[in-house]
């Protein structure tokens, strides 16, 4: 990470200048709960200090870690030192791990009790020579140390003379998150603490965070929603409340004893506290800003939660990893602003200082209410994938004298200049044919059966072509024989279900969203079945 000198007037832009000020000016402040415990902004500096002294000068340092003390300790003190971050989810397979680590040649990895578990010999074969972890069990120091590996304890580690956090750049790199590649390969996402700088001014303005606000923590630290929670929550002095796993899925208790005042999250939890009738009138009395994220935002789902946070309001979000977190915002109206034709809530307008446009295959813009693809440009956009510079030619190609950022994301604006989204292009599959867009299934069939936990997948795939559709649902109020005689009266029988299962679960991916790569999963697995 670039960092500033003394001859260097430029602002310092660090994620968390603003978290040593408040650290210093009011240390016993609580800024962390996390697994039953409160932490003030003290003694998490205190915590990053003795990291940041362990680390030196480091380029990158892994966060190998789940939403723990350790994980947010980790990255804290990573960005002390002046360093990008690399949040690296243990919950993933170790050959996607293995990847991870070889791609980005890390200089330290921090591991909470979840990551040491995964610290195998070919992990540590591949992982950096320096590992902090929150307890050193004795089967991983031997290990470690027959391998040339260096593991010290977290927290045994002495008091460090480190002052302030090391001031860098507006293009310095904040952190790298990872996302599925297209050929099989994951990709880093590198952003730039001004792209961070960026979003935290905007949504300051928007939602007005203060130090008594009391914020929710859901997502993994690979999504990068959880940027938002972190910087946000420590930039206005205000306290991070991380949601134990137990209640990700029905976190109504954890919102009323935290007295949580902000909520972030994916649509799919809305639907599944729906499901098990959390949403009561008032319930949520404390909450004055809801925000969701990550996937189409059901118009029932918000109006649901409205009811349960009178006090709040209500916005949808939408931004890829590639624009920092989010970037367009359309906060729920009466009558709400809806997708055509999708029973789901508009995408809204840029940020300030944010641009977007929708083009066609060959970048020109297409006319009022007709769909393209949206482009994005402005101060939020990455610096590119790490490592791959083709990709970040091809991705982010200039156009009209700007550098744009190709979303592949499905869109129309409306005549009042709200972006609606239909989807990923690439979920515009042919069927017999036909094509199909697998989001207008989805919305006719959260009209049909009255829940919002609906997932649709083109099955069964001979030779790159789709031959039907398979649908799935959670908490349906409709048998499946009637949801597809109501298919029938819709649309076109090609886009009529084949099957229609319930499902509960409904599986979801570790960023929350439906996890539509399992459903196909039990489709294949349901299909050798039958043939064995």
């Amino acid at each position: 990470m670039e960092r500033l000198n003394h001859n260097q007037e430029t602002v310092d832009s660090s994620p968390i200048s603003a978290f040593y000020r408040h650290s210093t000016a009011n240390p016993d402040r609580i800024a962390l709960v996390v697994g039953g415990s409160s932490y003030t902004y003290g003694e998490l500096a205190g915590f990053s200090k003795r990291v940041a002294g362990f680390l030196g000068r480091p380029a990158r340092g892994g966060v190998l870690a789940s939403r723990s003390l350790e994980a947010y300790v980790g990255i804290l003190g990573t960005l002390w030192s002046g360093a990008a971050y690399v949040p690296i989810n243990p919950k993933v397979p170790e050959e996607r791990l293995i990847q991870i680590l070889r791609i980005t040649q890390l200089d330290a990895l921090i591991v909470d009790s979840a990551g040491a578990d995964h610290l195998s010999t070919r992990m540590l074969e591949n992982a950096p020579r320096r590992i902090l972890a929150g307890s050193v069990p004795p089967s991983l120091q031997e290990t470690a140390n027959r391998m040339g590996a260096a593991v010290e304890n977290l927290f045994a580690l002495p008091e460090s003379a480190w002052g302030e956090p090391v001031p860098v750049l507006e293009d310095a790199l904040a952190y790298i998150m990872f996302t599925s590649g297209t050929t099989g390969v994951p990709k880093g996402v590198m952003v730039s603490a001004g792209s961070v700088a960026h979003l935290i001014r905007v949504l300051d303005r928007r939602y007005r965070l203060g130090p008594g606000d009391r914020v929710s923590q859901v997502f993994e630290l690979t999504f990068d929603l959880s940027v938002f929670d972190m910087f946000m929550t420590w930039s206005a002095g205000a306290t991070l409340c991380v949601v134990p796993a137990e209640q990700l899925l029905g976190p109504a208790k954890f919102i009323r004893e935290q007295r949580l005042t902000i909520w972030f999250s994916t649509p799919s939890t809305v639907a599944f506290m729906q499901k098990m009738r959390m949403l009561g009138q008032g319930v949520f009395p404390n909450l004055r800003c809801s925000l969701f994220c990550g996937e189409p935002l059901p118009v029932a789902s918000a109006q649901a939660w409205q009811v349960a946070a009178p006090n709040s309001i209500v916005d949808n979000l939408y931004g890829p990893t590639e624009a920092t977190v989010a970037c367009t915002v359309q906060r729920l109206t009466n009558p709400p602003i809806v997708t055509t034709g999708r029973g789901i809530l508009a995408i809204g307008e840029p940020f300030p200082g944010m641009g977007a446009a929708v083009v066609d295959s060959e970048l020109k813009p297409v006319l009022t209410s007709e769909p393209g693809e949206l482009i994005l440009t402005g101060p939020q956009l990455a610096r590119g994938y790490f490592g791959d510079p083709e990709l970040t030619a091809s991705r982010f190609p200039t156009i009209w004298g700007k550098r744009w950022y190709r979303t592949g994301d499905l869109v129309y604006q409306d005549a009042a200049l709200a972006f609606h989204h239909l989807g990923r292009i690439d979920n515009q599959v042919k069927i017999l044919g036909n094509r199909v867009e697998l989001e207008e299934v989805e919305a006719h069939l959260r009209a049909i059966t009255g829940t919002d936990l609906v997932a649709v997948v083109a099955w069964p795939i001979a030779d790159g072509c789709a031959s039907g559709i398979v649908a799935f649902l959670c908490g349906s109020r409709v048998e499946a024989q009637a949801a597809r005689e109501a298919m029938r009266e819709r649309v076109p029988s090609y886009m009529v279900p084949q099957r229609i299962e319930d499902i509960d679960p409904m599986p979801l991916s570790p960023s929350g969203k439906v996890d539509r790569k399992a459903l196909l999963r039990r489709l294949e697995q349901s299909s050798k079945g039958a043939a064995a």
